[in-house]
């Protein structure tokens, strides 16, 4: 039987993961010379007390090839698909191409193109497919049909962790601030693209619910609200696109300290696929 091997980037609830015998790889979070492995060493909560308190912004790394080669052996198949965060926001993707050369078996390693349950979803759906019988090739190819059809669309509450990170400048940050705008993104095929900039987190999630329902344009969806620190606004979300869209899987999860350490609490969004 094949298995499946992803990142602790994709955000997969524990117990899916432990259901479809998905084997994670952990990124990597360090405070200073403190080194934490993602969704192990540390809760999310514990994560962003720290982080704010902190004036230096914690770094992330990719999970070495030794952390997904440990992967590869701990899923005990000779035949793995690997479902990586996006090689354009990460270098997981050659990390576990790296670990595959060092594999007594086969690996095929797929980008996501994506992160959060955008990754998750990828990794989910070709974990389903190598349940259900699949080769390798029938595996990697469902994992990579997924990876072209899923969509993210966040909502961040202050930019003052992108500013911080580098990933703006100070100047757009100072606007962003005074204007307090709570910009919506979204990630698609690997790459950041700007949606709008509302003034209020209301508009802003009521714009998410307007994109995906558009998007899902009465298709069957699979949903997943992700969240920094923000519970009640990704539930809120949840019950919005609920009511506009024929949601036939939902989750709802906290976002990986590895994306909220860019971010900063306050993140909401939905990632998903259409059928």
């Amino acid at each position: 039987m094949v298995a499946v091997v992803t990142d602790s980037a994709g955000n997969v609830p524990p117990h899916l993961a432990a259901e479809l015998g998905l084997q994670v790889a952990s990124l990597e979070l360090r405070f200073g010379d403190r080194a934490f492995r993602d969704g192990v060493d540390m809760a999310g909560d514990d994560f962003y007390q720290r982080l704010v308190a902190s004036p230096e912004l914690p770094s992330t790394a990719a999970p070495s090839p030794g952390a997904y080669l440990e992967a590869y052996r701990a899923a005990g198949a000779d035949e793995i698909v690997c479902v990586t965060l996006s090689a354009g926001l990460s270098a997981a993707n050659r990390q576990a191409l790296l670990a595959a050369e060092q594999f007594d078996g086969r690996v095929e390693v797929v980008d996501s193109g994506s992160a959060t349950m955008g990754e998750g979803f990828v990794a989910v759906e070709a974990a389903r497919a190598a349940q259900a019988g699949g080769a390798l090739e029938d595996v990697s190819a469902r994992a990579k049909e997924i990876a072209g059809r899923v969509r993210v669309l966040g909502a961040i509450e202050t930019f003052e962790f992108l500013k911080r990170s580098g990933r703006v400048t100070k100047v757009q940050a100072y606007a962003a601030t005074r204007l307090d705008i709570k910009p919506v993104f979204r990630l698609e095929e690997g790459e950041i693209r700007p949606v709008a900039r509302p003034r209020t987190r209301g508009r802003a999630l009521a714009r998410i619910v307007q994109e995906t329902a558009a998007e899902a344009a009465g298709r069957p969806i699979h949903l997943a609200v992700f969240h920094a620190a923000a519970e009640r606004a990704a539930n809120d979300l949840l019950g919005r696109v609920v009511l506009e869209a024929d949601v036939v899987e939902r989750f709802v999860v906290a976002s990986t300290p590895a994306i909220g350490a860019h971010t900063g609490p306050g993140l909401v969004g939905v990632a998903y696929w259409c059928e």
